[in-house]
């Protein structure tokens, strides 16, 4: 499929190839889903942890008397039963990691990306790059190309270029092997370097 090309300064520079086995197909709803799921799931800390009765300090003595006080029999006061007493099945740390098959991967991003294109949200840009440094710079770009968010694909990321982009929070700047799904959602516009794109290309089609 062709799609224009843009200079830095939202000026059109021609147009550009991309191939369709990446920006026109059908894409998957189910496995772009079960792919966010898990790349969401992968980002858990698992640190959560409650206390079984066991685990609650003190309890050792018998709070009162079986009989005799009127009082309904307690045996400890880690019993679940008490406040501040112990949890029953609450959570316990655990790794929620879930690595899905990369084809799976692959075919979701591929669905996202051509969803993306067929809604005009890939822009192609000709020698993508914030050599400055200056945060100014990327929110200039952005009003030049109407871009309320969007994720910068490089090449490569250079410590400028990440200075740049890092204090804005509609903004994150990747190279073609950290696209990935959530993000592309996330952000919504794609904006690639034409460098970047053919880079894509081959990690997508193999």
């Amino acid at each position: 499929m062709e799609a224009k090309k843009f200079q830095m300064n939202g000026q059109e520079a021609g147009s550009i190839t991309l191939k369709d086995e990446v920006f026109a197909v059908r894409s998957h709803p189910q496995t772009i889903t079960d792919v966010v799921k898990a790349q969401l799931n992968n980002e858990r800390q698992g640190t959560v942890n409650t206390k079984t009765r066991g685990e609650v300090r003190g309890g050792g003595r018998k709070p009162w008397r079986q009989k005799g006080t009127g009082r309904a029999r307690q045996g400890s006061i880690v019993s679940p039963l008490w406040p501040g007493g112990g949890c029953t099945f609450g959570p316990r740390p655990r790794t929620y990691d879930h690595r899905p098959p990369r084809r799976m991967v692959d075919v979701a991003l591929r669905g996202v990306l051509s969803e993306l294109a067929a809604n005009q949200r890939v822009r192609v840009i000709e020698n993508l790059t914030f050599d400055s440094g200056k945060t100014a710079d990327v929110v200039k770009f952005l009003a030049e190309h109407k871009l309320d968010k969007a994720l910068l694909v490089m090449p490569e990321v250079t410590a400028k270029s990440r200075l740049a982009t890092r204090n804005l929070k509609c903004v994150k700047v990747v190279t073609p092997h950290q696209v990935n799904v959530v993000d592309l959602l996330k952000y919504g516009h794609l904006a690639i370097s034409d460098k970047a794109v053919r880079t894509l290309e081959e990690v997508l089609v193999k």
